[in-house]
């Protein structure tokens, strides 16, 4: 009776002409599993068609398929809650039909299955044929409950822990019963740092005001037999907080979620909707590589810090520079080409050089930044002003002090036009090398200039 409720109540292709190695089309990796669970049965499916059938979505929580044939029969799969509250009658050991009774046994070894991070699925079966409404149908007749574990990666609960001292909040979202999420919780680390750690239901959640789940939410890390909804739903109370919201999705119904979070992650396995929706695709569905983004994202930031810190460093030093030189006697102590050169090496080269820079470990201890963060903060702006008020004035100073103008007049006598010329170029090529120095001085934020530099080839 599974085989059969489970091989005809399906939206896959199955070839099943190896029985060892089924080969299926269109199955998502709940239903691979089942259906490879009852792989004898794939290959004798007898003489059935279908003639309506309600498919699967996270709103309903169950499928449906009524076929004719050797069998008149609508069959039904989906959440056990769901599922339970209309069967009144089970299968027994040899296939008859006997009254469900006492369910207190059934439920109990459900809830033993659950908290080993279980995964279950109820199979039903039913003469009643679907009617308009797409409802489920009234009497139903329990076939089994199955229960599948989805191992946990061995990356799993690193990427968590990484994440958490990111000070990233991880909400779990998940389609799965109350019980099964709470266990995979537990397993992945979510719920180990916070005494006031909440696992909601999505009918809880749905209780709750906006105002309740802001005052939850810090604390908030499970969502249970989760709707679509309730993602768009948090994503909009997390902006409203002023909080930068992250949603992962596979599905079309993630998408709203997906597409309204600050950043969307789609799944590489899910749905081409989701893709285009989403800001990131994640190729390997895996946690650890949305940690790698967020690594990533950060060391991008800083080294757009980095890079203004210097370029602005260069610019206000010579503007000082040409601002100043004209009041001890230079009219022009850079030309116009050679500060448009200096713009154009300072520019292209330094930004690219800037790009390179190593994603380090520790990034990822510090805590998340608010969004109305200021690009320039206060430590940038205090470089920048000191650094470039200190390269102006070494400037002047080597362009007044007659040990310089001794050193680089080139053997020509000293006032004569030939040594000022030979005096200015060795000027630029100073200044020139000072901001150079600057790149080194910029890239680090300690004294060791040194620091990962081999890190950076550029």
């Amino acid at each position: 009776a599974a085989g059969f409720a489970l091989c005809n109540n399906t939206s896959a292709v199955i070839d099943a002409s190896d029985p060892d190695d089924p080969k299926m089309v269109g199955a998502d990796r709940t239903e691979q599993a089942l259906l490879r669970f009852v792989t004898p049965y794939l290959a004798q499916t007898g003489n059935v068609d279908i003639v309506d059938l309600i498919p699967f979505n996270s709103t309903r929580k169950f499928s449906a398929t009524q076929v004719t044939g050797d069998r008149a029969l609508t069959l039904v799969k989906g959440a056990p809650e769901v599922i339970l509250q209309n069967c009144a009658r089970c299968l027994d050991a040899e296939g008859n039909t006997i009254d469900l009774g006492d369910r207190s046994a059934l439920e109990a070894a459900m809830r033993e299955l659950s908290s080993r991070a279980m995964r279950l699925l109820a199979v039903a079966v039913s003469e009643t044929p679907i009617d308009d409404s797409k409802a489920l149908p009234a009497n139903l007749t329990l076939v089994g409950v199955f229960g599948m574990r989805d191992e946990l990666r061995e990356t799993s609960y690193a990427s968590v822990k990484t994440a958490k001292n990111a000070g990233i909040h991880v909400i779990m979202i998940t389609g799965d019963a109350k019980e099964t999420a709470q266990a995979i919780a537990k397993d992945v680390g979510l719920l180990e740092d916070d005494p006031q750690a909440i696992v909601l239901t999505s009918a809880e959640l749905s209780q709750l005001s906006d105002e309740e789940v802001k005052q939850k939410l810090p604390h908030l890390y499970v969502v249970a037999r989760a709707f679509p909804t309730d993602k768009s739903r948090l994503v909009k109370l997390a902006k409203e907080l002023n909080l930068v919201a992250g949603m992962t999705g596979d599905g079309v119904n993630d998408a709203p979620a997906v597409k309204n979070a600050d950043v969307g992650f789609a799944m590489g396995s899910g749905t081409e909707m989701t893709k285009e929706s989403g800001d990131i695709v994640i190729l390997d569905d895996n946690f650890s590589s949305l940690t790698k983004a967020v690594l990533y994202g950060r060391t991008l930031f800083k080294s757009i810090r980095k890079f203004l810190i210097f370029q602005l460093t260069v610019n206000v030093s010579a503007i000082l520079v040409v601002f100043l030189g004209q009041f001890f006697g230079f009219d022009l102590p850079l030309t116009m080409t050679q500060l448009l050169w200096l713009n154009i090496i300072m520019d292209t080269l330094a930004g690219l050089a800037f790009a390179g820079e190593a994603a380090l470990e520790r990034y990822m201890l510090e805590k998340p930044m608010r969004r109305d963060e200021q690009l320039i903060n206060t430590d940038m702006w205090s470089s920048i002003l000191i650094n470039g008020a200190f390269i102006a004035f070494i400037s002047i100073l080597f362009l007044t002090s007659d040990l310089t103008r001794t050193l680089f007049s080139g053997g020509h006598e000293i006032g004569s036009d030939a040594a000022q010329a030979k005096f200015l170029t060795a000027f630029f090529a100073f200044f020139v090398f000072i901001q150079i120095f600057n790149t080194f001085n910029a890239r680090t934020q300690g004294l060791n200039l040194f620091e990962h530099l081999l890190d950076n080839r550029l």
